[in-house]
């Protein structure tokens, strides 16, 4: 201020009572005619009740920020206590699938706990993901990939389903939309999934329209990447959202009143706007009672020059190791005896040696005594957990030699780079099928499998030679037929499983053409029945 200068701050003052309190202060000199400094004008408030509130906002994010972290802590745990039981019932149930000792009602009733144990497992992944997205625990993980291939995925899968319902299925995609585009490809999948299946499981009669273009973003060619923003809709002819209900049709586990009476958990559209914002974009609806709704979904994606060349080749069913190959030794290292029992009963009968520990100090021990070819570490243990253990066994020369795969529970996605980070070799997420881990086990120099073609040429055709719906009761068949329609996979595994009592050999053809998810010939010969 001596030097001619406005002063502007904040500081405790205090009253002719001797109480403090807050106040903000603009002091300015002012001149003479000469210019000399001859006093000072103090414009000043009380901002007492200010900073009360600023003092207030500031516990309430530290608040905010600790039941953020909390949150995030509970799903990490919480995803890794659901996981792992289910890790256990999915794997068994795989494993009994293989026993050609089953009668074949048996085999039915393992293939429901199979449908439904996937069917739980697709809810609790909802759960966790909308749990994830309010945590603001998701990222992204972006990938070039084919557009064109996601696109005829989705398209093949609903055509039939539309079909079924007697809806017409349209799609249309602009001319100059890039086939190849860098975009987190399960989100998106995800998207396209749960906006279409909606069209078709709410609309009873006329069409359902998908289409998709693409617009340039402004201000991104300079940069030299292609950015674009990717325009979605899905129009359908279904009853329609009020104008009360719209509001609320983006929430957690809300409904519309057609929702309502269909059922589910109403996380689908939470999750697909919380994944769609994440991506740049989000998702509006019109909607005009009696005559139909659109979702309109924009997201930003980046063109790229090329993509992947093939797509992953099919898994195939092991059923032991090639002659003259090994012994190959694995170390199993978990804490959780089901998932040890589990990996026992899945490698032993292949002709594996296999060694179990408990803990990451008993992994290292025997690792050291025993010279295992591979090793399977879960992530969370006591004692001393999977990723310390991991950092340990490549820390040294023998260790650097020998791979290991990382096994964890954890439905967090960007876990892959802190597992990856120790030095594990490979990665898989609890519940896994089998062909999975025997494909993670191939990075073993050496290691050559003997698979069943038989199998694997009996699920590649029809078995439709015997399939005889004629004899089944009317009330079962447009039960089967509703199900196929809804896309209510497991629903039509329990009715199938009502067939089997009938006829063993039609519900396994029925079965096993759900499992392909054949849904025109299944409802082909659903039909045939309910003709004659």
């Amino acid at each position: 201020m001596t030097e001619g200068n406005t002063w502007n701050g904040e500081f405790h003052n205090r009253r002719k009572d001797g109480s403090l309190y807050w106040e903000s202060a603009c002091i300015s000199p002012l001149r003479d005619d000469k210019g000399t400094i001859t006093h000072y004008v103090a414009v000043k408030t009380d901002i007492t009740e200010r900073k009360k509130v600023d003092a207030a906002l500031v516990e309430a994010k530290k608040a905010a920020d600790a039941a953020s972290r909390a949150k995030s802590s509970f799903l990490a745990n919480m995803s890794h206590e659901i996981r792992t039981p289910m890790n256990a019932i999915l794997g068994f149930a795989q494993i009994l699938e293989r026993d050609h000792s089953l009668s074949p009602l048996q085999a039915e009733h393992v293939r429901i706990i199979t449908r439904s144990g996937n069917h739980l497992l697709a809810l609790i992944n909802d759960i966790l993901d909308i749990s994830k997205i309010e945590a603001g625990a998701v990222t992204l993980n972006l990938s070039t990939f084919c557009l064109d291939d996601l696109s005829n995925d989705l398209e093949t899968l609903f055509r039939s389903r539309a079909a079924e319902k007697g809806l017409q299925f349209v799609v249309e995609r602009a001319a100059d939309i890039p086939r190849y585009v860098i975009s987190d490809e399960n989100k998106l999948r995800q998207i396209g999934l749960n906006l279409i299946g909606n069209a078709i499981k709410f609309s009873d009669q006329g069409k359902v329209t998908v289409r998709m273009r693409v617009e340039p973003v402004e201000g991104t060619a300079a940069t030299g990447v292609q950015r674009l923003r990717l325009v979605g809709e899905v129009e359908d002819t279904g009853p329609g959202i009020s104008d009360e209900d719209i509001p609320r049709l983006f929430g957690s586990f809300q409904q519309a009143e057609a929702g309502a009476k269909m059922g589910g958990t109403g996380l689908g559209l939470a999750i697909s706007r919380g994944f769609a914002r994440l991506m740049g974009g989000d998702i509006k609806v019109t909607s005009q009672v009696g005559k139909g709704s659109c979702f309109q979904l924009h997201i930003l994606l980046e063109a790229a020059e090329a993509g992947p060349q093939h797509k992953k080749p099919a898994l195939k069913r092991v059923i032991g190791l090639k002659p003259g190959t090994g012994p190959f030794r694995i170390l199993v290292a978990d804490d959780i005896m089901e998932n040890r029992a589990l990996l026992l009963a899945l490698l032993g009968p292949l002709g594996f040696e296999v060694k179990a520990a408990t803990n990451g100090v008993e992994a290292l021990d025997i690792f050291q005594t025993w010279s295992p070819h591979i090793v399977l570490m879960d992530m969370r243990m006591p004692v001393l957990d999977g990723y310390e253990a991991i950092r340990r066994l490549k820390a040294t020369e023998t260790g650097r030699a020998v791979p290991v795969i990382a096994i964890t529970a954890s439905a967090f996605e960007d876990n892959v780079k802190q597992v990856m980070e120790t030095g594990a070799d490979g990665y898989l997420r609890k519940p896994f099928l089998p062909e999975e881990l025997f494909a993670q086990l191939e990075k073993c120099p050496g290691l050559h499998y003997v698979f069943d073609e038989e199998h694997d040429e009996n699920l590649s055709r029809s078995q439709s030679a015997h399939i005889v719906t004629e004899n089944l009761p009317h009330e079962l068949l447009e039960a089967m037929r509703q199900a196929v329609a809804d896309g209510e996979m497991a629903i039509l595994s329990e009715l199938i499983a009502r067939v089997a009592k009938v006829d063993s050999e039609t519900a396994r053809g029925l079965q096993e053409l759900a499992d392909r998810y054949e849904y025109g010939e299944l409802a082909e010969w659903l039909a045939k029945g309910e003709k004659l």
